[in-house]
């Protein structure tokens, strides 16, 4: 068994290095085209570039597009959370990032505070978080395997493990878009501004939900995102559905999970937003690639437990050629970019006809192994 996790573990890693190794070179052109006549310029020399410079050495790092199972990827000691992790640095982006942490059985992490958000999605349980408003009596909000939860911007908050198992859990945060704004890694972490407006110790934050349009719910705890409602959006696709949440006042990451049926693939779209794309259930396969250059194509082939992300302006689709619905979680911080007049969404409405007959032949394919 051992000998089959660690040769699983090896393979993973091949596909993920070749997965980076095919688009590095594309990275590594100072001057990026993504789409007629538009480039785009790689930020290099920024305060959160060079966060990364002077801290590498204190925490294990993960760099590329695609951890193929994130609940198997070897993790090491990371001495700022108390436990052992991986710091996500995902493609170029520098407006989000992520974590692996994982907690061992009756474990917690160290306490922590910082004046960027957090979307977590935990793999495990049960467990809880202790958030603590200065000035107010402690709150415990229980989470178990498949919870989504937002930490409140700027609370000292701390994740205990209460199974018999190690918990892992991803956050995504906005941290190197904070970081690139202020340049002051204390200003990030040792800040003492309280965001009561978005969280003041009330006793019903993480039971109150409510639907605030079609396709958004506010509710600050998610007690099952792979069972959660959803909302039709077929401008995706027949049949496609998701569900945005707005969890603790955010303002910069936006947490949304989508669903697609059986044989059934979404249309194919690009956005100037970074985007950590995060597989729940389900076996598929998406795709991305420059514009007008699809012959480049990476292709992510994905189960639970799958955390990819399209490079910035790349057309990305994805597609479910099993006879299970297929459902991911996307965090990213398209609100933010839209604030900001820099959100630019473009989709391809009539699909390339290479990619209706590779779909179909990988239907065929599934459906013909699973009637042997």
């Amino acid at each position: 068994m051992v000998v089959v996790l660690a040769a699983t573990v090896i393979l993973c890693g091949l596909v993920a290095g070749r997965v980076w190794s095919s688009a590095r070179s594309w990275f590594s052109s100072r001057q990026q085209l993504v789409g007629s006549f538009v480039y785009r310029l790689p930020p290099e020399d920024t305060p959160y570039m060079r966060w990364i410079e002077n801290t590498k050495a204190s925490r294990p790092t993960f760099s590329g597009l695609l951890i193929q199972d994130v609940r198997t990827q070897p993790l090491r000691p990371w001495p700022q959370m108390g436990i052992d992790g991986l710091y996500i640095q995902m493609a170029d982006y520098q407006i989000v990032d992520g974590w692996i942490l994982e907690i061992p059985p009756g474990g917690s992490t160290t306490p922590q505070r910082h004046l960027f958000e957090a979307g977590v999605y935990y793999l495990g349980g049960p467990g809880h978080t202790i958030l603590q408003q200065e000035g107010r009596p402690p709150q415990r909000v229980d989470w178990k395997y498949r919870s989504l939860f937002s930490i409140p911007l700027n609370v000292r908050y701390q994740h205990f493990n209460d199974s018999d198992r190690p918990v892992r859990l991803v956050a995504v945060t906005s941290f190197p878009y904070v970081m690139n704004s202020t340049d002051s890694v204390p200003f990030v972490f040792e800040n003492c501004f309280e965001f009561r407006d978005r969280y003041d110790g009330e006793p019903d934050f993480a039971t109150r939900s409510g639907r605030a349009q079609k396709n958004r719910t506010e509710a600050n705890l998610l007690d099952d995102a792979v069972v959660s409602e959803l909302d039709d959006h077929e401008v995706r696709g027949p049949g496609a559905t998701n569900m945005h949440w707005s969890m603790a006042g955010n303002t910069m990451v936006d947490l949304h999970a989508s669903e697609i049926p059986a044989r059934i693939y979404k249309r194919a779209h690009r956005h100037s937003s970074d985007a950590f794309i995060l597989l729940l259930s389900g076996e598929g396969y998406s795709l991305t690639w420059p514009e007008g250059r699809y012959e480049e194509r990476i292709r992510v082939n994905w189960q639970e437990g799958t955390l990819f992300v399209p490079p910035i302006y790349w057309y990305h689709q994805h597609l479910n050629p099993g006879a299970v619905p297929a459902r991911y979680l996307a965090i990213n911080a398209s609100m933010l970019v839209r604030r900001l007049g820099l959100r630019f969404y473009d989709q391809i409405e009539q699909d390339l006809p290479q990619i209706a007959r590779e779909f179909d032949a990988e239907v065929a394919r599934r459906s013909s192994t699973a009637t042997r």
